[in-house]
């Protein structure tokens, strides 16, 4: 979306959106911090964030595998690692694979680690996923910014057109729906605002929770189980390939998220999520 201020002759978004998404990450960790001790629980901290990453990277290639489009896609990752000849062509590389991370994928498995899978990492629950619904907005608003996560075709009040040999052009191109990928897209869902708002407004009841004494499990709960929810009905606006014909493998995801969340609510004590004089 930035793209359109050097008419795509410098990719403005491509340089601008790590550093906010870095700056993003660092938010978090600055509200974390606020909420426990890093120095305490680094290394705990050290291997939910090792564990979230690899959630993220992961939960793309489900949609791959369940496609069965693995094969195809091994052999094109293949060529493209073999074509890195310089740190740009690097970077390139590095670039492509960042957009495939899911913040769904990287936030259920972060959440699975937290409650399930790693010892003494389930007191830092509350800590952690208070946050999350800031970073998963701010980190939207860069999905914005770049182009990627864009809707499917919608002509209403809110319809968006994006810049010529945006991602969305190219799409519409290969889809017949434009004369040439160097032309605006075709108007679509702005889904990634749809998402940063409903996430400001989530964070925004989380705080008013927190600051009524709402139980911290129930806090936690909600952070879960309102992601899933809000996600899954803007998914239904999303230019995503579907599972088993009728559903995302996000929406398969917050679906799970959103049952997290309700067991944090009903099933688990706040003392066991929080650690004492939190």
């Amino acid at each position: 979306m930035l793209n359109w201020l050097s008419s795509g002759a410098i990719d403005i978004a491509g340089r601008i959106t790590p550093f906010l998404f870095l700056l993003d990450v660092l938010i978090w960790f600055l509200l974390v911090r606020k909420k426990t001790s890093i120095k305490k629980n680094r290394k705990i901290l050290v291997k939910t964030g090792v564990f979230s990453l690899l959630g993220a990277a992961i939960a793309p290639l489900l949609i791959i595998v369940v496609s069965g489009k693995l094969f195809p896609f091994l052999s094109s990752a293949g060529k493209l690692i073999k074509s890195i000849n310089s740190f740009a062509m690097l970077k390139t590389v590095l670039l492509v694979a960042f957009r495939g991370f899911s913040i769904t994928g990287g936030i259920l498995i972060l959440s699975i680690v937290l409650l399930f899978a790693l010892k003494d990492a389930k007191k830092l629950t509350f800590a952690i996923l208070y946050p999350f619904p800031l970073f998963a907005a701010l980190a939207r608003i860069n999905c914005f910014l770049k182009g990627c996560c864009f809707g499917k075709l919608y002509e209403g009040v809110f319809a968006i057109k994006y810049p010529p040999a945006s991602l969305a052009s190219r799409q519409h191109y290969a889809q017949s729906l434009l004369p040439s990928r160097y032309v605006a897209s075709m108007p679509v869902h702005p889904t990634q605002l749809y998402i940063v708002f409903s996430m400001f407004m989530l964070f925004i009841g989380v705080v008013l929770m927190n600051k009524f004494k709402v139980k911290k499990n129930i806090i936690a709960g909600t952070v879960l189980s309102g992601y899933g929810f809000f996600n899954f009905f803007i998914e239904l606006s999303r230019e995503e390939p579907l599972v088993f014909n009728f559903i995302t493998m996000g929406q398969i995801m917050e679906i799970i998220l959103f049952c997290l969340g309700l067991y944090l609510v009903f099933k688990v004590k706040e003392e066991d999520i929080s650690e004492s004089g939190n």
